[in-house]
């Protein structure tokens, strides 16, 4: 199994931030093929962690909240860090960086309280990213994103951003 090991500082980059936490505060996190067979292995792949949701009029496997919560079901609020962060899903290994597309291709972009910091470093960050093997199986089902199937995604979503580049894909989008 690939993993993209945190090299990088993301502790710089996000301790900082006043808004909200991917694991506190976003939607809950896709879950794909690979993902539910790591959750699997660790014995979280039931209905206590895993639900069915609709997005874009697709069923997509996502990652429950706690109860009356805004927090993913493995937040450890206490400890402050994800109980399962070894195996934790590939959508969660992307934050802070998301995909999004702009003028009819996808990019990445990376939230951040200050969009206008220099991003060179986030260059190789971006690379073990597209080469995981997980990283086409995102691209194939790239359509669930729905925030990619916005026209001005600025003017929609509350936390400030950077486009860092275009997305390079290895396996080209196959459209059914």
């Amino acid at each position: 199994m690939y993993i993209i090991q945190d090299k990088f500082n993301m502790d710089e980059l996000c301790n900082n931030c006043t808004n909200i936490s991917c694991c506190t505060g976003f939607d809950a996190p896709f879950l794909f093929k690979n993902d539910l067979t790591r959750l699997k292995k660790i014995g979280k792949e039931e209905d206590e962690y895993v639900e069915d949701i609709i997005v874009s009029g697709l069923s997509v496997k996502s990652l429950k909240k706690k109860k009356n919560s805004t927090n993913c079901i493995f937040w450890d609020e206490k400890k402050k860090l994800c109980t399962i962060y070894e195996d934790r899903p590939f959508d969660c290994k992307m934050f802070p960086f998301d995909i999004m597309k702009i003028n009819n291709e996808y990019v990445w972009i990376v939230f951040s309280c200050n969009p206008d910091s220099n991003w060179k470093w986030t260059e190789e960050y971006l690379q073990r990213l597209e080469d995981d093997p997980q990283f086409s199986e995102v691209m194939e089902n790239i359509e669930i994103f729905h925030h990619t199937l916005e026209t001005d995604f600025s003017k929609t979503h509350p936390l400030p951003y950077a486009v860092l580049r275009k997305v390079r894909c290895k396996k080209p989008l196959v459209r059914t």
